[in-house]
């Protein structure tokens, strides 16, 4: 890791301020189009959350973008529990339908490139099916009727079933048509800005090919897809050994194809850790720590928790 590190710095020495800065500003605009999403979707659960706060919020998530498909964000839902009282199970598919929209964003952009190169079709094939059958799987009542029977009956399990009938209804509303037809170009517009960052770190090497910025949009797409579906942590060596691969298929120098790779996973996964680390030790409450320690027992909890916008705490 140490020597990673050092490869990074010596690399990002070598870039000129005007294509670091335009690379950063890449990167958050990535950022920016998912906060406007996850705040969308807060809407759409009936969320309010003062803005201070849900950036904090937001932002302390990314602490735990090296968690498998990035499901450690789920962390957001019990902030939002800690400062707010809303339950976990209202909120909760909130994460689920923004991981499922980066997906179906990531495939738009890989399938605009898949003409082109012709790299992957199976694994974006597959992963195609898979979505279109998750979704309409959880979207549909007879899924969560199936989760309800096999709980009935369980005494101990009555406040599940409850949280469960709440995650029914925020699910179907988060994954309706016109949500998807809002959410999914949006993440498709935010993931590509990653994609213009790792176009830019190219070009600020000195690369010149035809093709290059369909070339780094379908290579950090792609790449993030089999990071996602390999479940380990932050996608890791799968991520950054598919972006390789196709680096080789389109013919771009090995020296140069690793070094991009360290750039933009410097730029993207560590940025973000590290902007997550600051952002939440910054802004966190002892109540919030108590908070998470509680709900990593994994205890089901009352579903009609209510919120005092009124008396919100804000982070400091």
């Amino acid at each position: 890791m140490l020597t990673d590190f050092q490869k990074v710095l010596a690399l990002v020495s070598t870039i000129s301020l005007r294509y670091l800065a335009l690379i950063i500003t890449a990167v958050l605009f990535n950022y920016t189009l998912r906060f406007i999403k996850w705040n969308y979707f807060l809407g759409i659960v009936g969320v309010k959350v003062p803005l201070k706060l849900n950036l904090w919020i937001f932002f302390s998530a990314f602490t735990m973008v090296l968690s498998p498909a990035k499901l450690g964000e789920l962390v957001k839902s019990f902030l939002l529990k800690s400062r707010l009282g809303f339950a976990v199970a209202r909120t909760a598919p909130v994460i689920v339908a923004e991981r499922l929209t980066d997906l179906l964003g990531l495939l738009i952009l890989c399938a605009i490139g898949f003409s082109q190169f012709a790299f992957g079709g199976r694994t974006l094939l597959l992963v195609a099916i898979l979505m279109i059958v998750g979704i309409t799987a959880i979207t549909r009542p007879e899924f969560w009727g199936m989760l309800d029977r096999l709980l009935s009956g369980k005494t101990r399990m009555s406040r599940l079933r409850e949280s469960i009938r709440a995650m029914q209804q925020s699910t179907r509303d988060l994954l309706s048509l016109k949500s998807l037809l809002i959410s999914v170009p949006l993440s498709a517009l935010s993931w590509g800005g990653e994609g213009v960052a790792l176009y830019l770190i190219f070009t600020s090497m000195g690369l010149e090919l035809q093709s290059l910025l369909p070339i780094s949009l379908f290579a950090h797409a792609f790449s993030s897809i089999a990071g996602a579906i390999s479940f380990l942590p932050g996608g890791l060596l799968v991520t950054e050994g598919t972006m390789g691969a196709f680096f080789v298929f389109v013919g771009i120098p090995n020296a140069t194809a690793v070094s991009a790779t360290f750039l933009i996973r410097a730029a993207t996964l560590w940025f973000a850790v590290a902007i997550g680390t600051v952002v939440f030790t910054l802004g966190y409450k002892q109540s919030d720590m108590q908070t998470l320690q509680s709900n990593s027992e994994n205890q089901p909890e009352d579903n009609n928790v209510e919120k005092n916008t009124e008396k919100v705490s804000e982070p400091a």
